[in-house]
């Protein structure tokens, strides 16, 4: 049996001094810090999970926070996406039973999809793992420490998003 990840090293092993080499390092950490929290993700999960594509997550994500959209209010919360595209994706999430296919009583022409119980129960169990793993990566830091480090990162991510904007970059979670 293996112990599970322990919390991320808060000490780094050279010191950076210019702003190019704060860069490199902050560049090196991201591979270490997505295996760190790759492995807190419980196994069953992580396999279920690994159908899904960055871009089927923030269709899951926009779904979720918005309810039942036709493909026409998906497209515009996703970057890029053409209607035709965000049919397709949502053909996909149907197939793999995370969200459902519903008429609009108001016109018959239009389809909606919404989260099927699977695909809430995904996004929920996700979401509680997350927390644990990042609870567990920031056991290491004070209080004081995590809230500074929570106002450094949402200086350096800049102003919240925007309503059409929020549920994709919500999807960017590791």
């Amino acid at each position: 049996m293996t112990a599970g990840p322990t919390p991320l090293s808060t000490g780094s092993a050279r010191p950076a001094h210019s702003r190019a080499e704060l860069i490199e390092r902050f560049l090196e950490l991201q591979p270490r810090m997505r295996r760190w929290f790759t492995r807190v993700i419980p196994a069953d999960l992580h396999v279920e999970m690994g159908a899904i594509t960055v871009q089927q997550m923030h269709a899951l994500h926009t779904i979720a926070r918005r309810g039942a959209v036709t493909m026409g209010e998906l497209a515009g919360c996703l970057d890029a996406a053409s209607l035709s595209s965000a049919t397709q994706m949502s053909d996909r999430l149907v197939k793999l039973g995370l969200v459902e296919r519903l008429s609009d009583p108001a016109d018959r022409r239009l389809v909606r999809v919404a989260m099927s119980p699977r695909g809430r129960d995904l996004l929920r169990r996700r979401e509680a793992a997350w927390r644990e793993g990042v609870g567990r990566a920031l056991e290491g830091l004070t209080d004081e420490e995590c809230a500074t480090l929570v106002r450094l990162l949402e200086r350096a991510a800049g102003p919240p998003p925007t309503d059409e904007t929020a549920a994709s970059e919500s999807g960017l979670q590791p």
